[in-house]
């Protein structure tokens, strides 16, 4: 019998498995490198906001699933601070930099998913310049996520958003 009498909520649920998703999607080793995104704390969560923006804009394509991209979000700020905190971040400093990190994350869901929306390629092209990549780097690679994401977004519309929750909703880097 379990100790606890209340259930998760299939929100908070199916967060949990598209969070694992959007993590697993934005580790993949083609993102980093020479050229590409650094391997840093500031290079892994352009690229986790990244992936979530597009799982995002999925979500808001979808009239039921609001409390599932709540779900999504709440986890997702809830992994960035613990990311935080893996980092030595003191404890009075984490709310100012989740501040600073809530920021940045719904500017740059603003950015991309203006660009998407209007299939802007070049637009979205410069947003990620101008927000994943070190200046020096930032033409090539840039748009090579640009493509990413925008073949992303492709797919992700003509599926169920089940399937944003394994392999079968995030396609390959090139």
């Amino acid at each position: 019998m379990a100790i606890w009498p209340f259930r998760r909520a299939a929100a908070d649920i199916d967060a949990e498995r598209l969070l694992t998703a959007v993590t697993a999607a934005s580790r993949k080793a083609a993102f980093f490198g020479a050229g590409k995104v650094a391997d840093t704390l500031e290079g892994r969560f352009e690229l986790m906001t990244l992936n979530a923006s597009l799982a995002l804009i999925r979500l808001q394509a979808d009239d039921g699933a609001g409390p599932l991209a709540q779900a999504f979000t709440d986890q997702l700020f809830a992994q960035f601070d613990a990311g935080l905190r893996e980092e030595g971040i003191g404890d009075t400093a984490v709310p100012k930099r989740m501040h600073k990190l809530a920021g940045a994350f719904y500017g740059r869901l603003e950015a991309y998913a203006a660009a998407l929306g209007a299939g802007d390629q070049e637009a979205l092209a410069a947003a990620v310049a101008r927000n994943v990549l070190p200046a020096a780097e930032t033409h090539r690679f840039a748009a090579a996520l640009a493509a990413y994401a925008l073949r992303a977004a492709e797919r992700q519309a003509g599926l169920p958003i089940a399937a944003l929750f394994s392999d079968d909703g995030w396609p390959q880097l090139g």
